[in-house]
């Protein structure tokens, strides 16, 4: 009986010890008694000060069993440690963010090296894209999130946008573009909201949820595998999607425009960049898509469905980019393999050596990236 007394007395001060510990970690670490002017870039899920190890042993295409995800102090991923060495800034989804490929190994640090060989330069690229974000999130940033980075004054803003608006995005993704301020079914979300441990959990838990709930088939998630060729089974577009494409297409154009004015009021170049994807490919001579690409309002849209609406988007990028004086990359017509893609959108460690090196001949070719010393003197006239 002593024993039982002594191992309850144990862990109700086990218990008593934690709770008090993890006090002391929310008023160090929360925005309980001091004012912190970040908090408002965790509705867009900025993620800051954190070295995150993901397992990546069962994901299609990745050697090593751990990936190491580090977002620095002001939530940029990259080398660049002083914000005005920043020579370019990346925006996008989780293709940009790229939460399984190691810190070193993502499209932007490929491009840097590429660029530092053949300019003799110390440019910087910085990694400012975040998982879900469609071009709602973007906009957001040059809001809530780029004016609070002091110094960030990039040349060149990379915009690899398109993946997470043309599954019919007409409103802010909640919880991915923003959280809903108006969500009645949370009545403490300022709690939460204040809580540094709830939103460690939850920034961390992201991709670890996705992965273990989304089908294969999961639009824009992270899933384990690309497709196959049996899954292609879609040999026709959905009915009236034509209607919906040409509706998103023209919100969309009008949120490209809204970003591409904050860029022009930075003084910054820019580049429209398009994005490759598995959910269709030709298969024998016939354009298939998978069944299951994406839902919009309790229906679901083929793969067929998707392509048609990221090349409408991919075209108003086109028009209006070059129209503001900026430049479009098609990128999705590069060359890629399904050993690319852990996933139907998400490249692999080899496929982001591979977009990496496309981005720097592409770039290159188009004279979107200069030397720095050239664009300072066209600045000033």
């Amino acid at each position: 009986m002593n024993r039982i007394r002594q191992a309850l007395f144990l862990a109700i001060g086990f218990t008593i010890a934690l709770l008090f510990a993890l006090l002391a970690l929310e008023l160090a670490f929360g925005s309980w008694i001091r004012q912190d002017k970040w908090e408002q870039t965790r509705s867009l899920n900025i993620i800051r000060n954190q070295t995150i190890a993901y397992g990546v042993g069962n994901v299609h295409g990745h050697e090593n069993p751990q990936v190491s995800y580090t977002r620095d102090r002001f939530g940029l991923r990259g080398s660049c440690t002083d914000p005005q060495n920043i020579s370019i800034l990346t925006l996008g989804g989780s293709t940009t963010d790229q939460r399984l490929i190691s810190d070193g190994g993502t499209w932007q640090d490929i491009l840097q090296s590429e660029l530092r060989k053949a300019m003799q330069e110390p440019i910087c690229v910085a990694n400012a894209g975040v998982d879900g974000h469609s071009t709602f999130g973007h906009f957001y940033s040059f809001q809530a999130w780029f004016p609070l980075i002091d110094k960030l004054s990039p040349k060149t803003y990379l915009l690899y946008i398109g993946i997470n608006d043309a599954g019919f995005r007409l409103s802010p993704a909640i919880d991915f573009d923003t959280q809903n301020p108006n969500d009645i079914s949370v009545p403490t979300r300022s709690f939460w909201e204040k809580s540094a441990l709830y939103q460690l959990f939850r920034s961390s838990g992201l991709v670890f949820a996705s992965l273990r709930n989304a089908p294969i088939q999961a639009y824009a998630g992270h899933a384990k595998r690309p497709p196959n060729d049996p899954d292609y089974t879609a040999t026709a577009t959905t009915a009236g999607v034509d209607e919906l494409i040409q509706i998103n297409t023209a919100a969309f154009e009008i949120r490209l425009n809204q970003i591409i004015d904050e860029i022009s009021r930075r003084n910054a170049d820019f580049a429209c960049i398009s994005q490759p994807h598995l959910f269709a490919k030709l298969i024998a001579g016939t354009y298939r898509g998978v069944e299951n690409a994406f839902e919009y309002q309790g229906r679901v849209y083929n793969g067929l469905d998707f392509a048609k609406s990221i090349a409408a988007l991919n075209a108003a990028m086109r028009k209006i980019c070059t129209a503001r004086s900026g430049s479009y990359i098609d990128i999705a017509s590069k060359h890629f393999e399904r050993d690319d893609f852990y996933d139907f959108v998400h490249n692999t460690p080899r496929g982001s050596d591979r977009l990496g090196r496309y981005m720097f001949e592409e770039l290159q070719r188009a004279n979107v990236i200069r030397s720095q010393a050239n664009i300072a003197q066209q600045h000033r006239r």
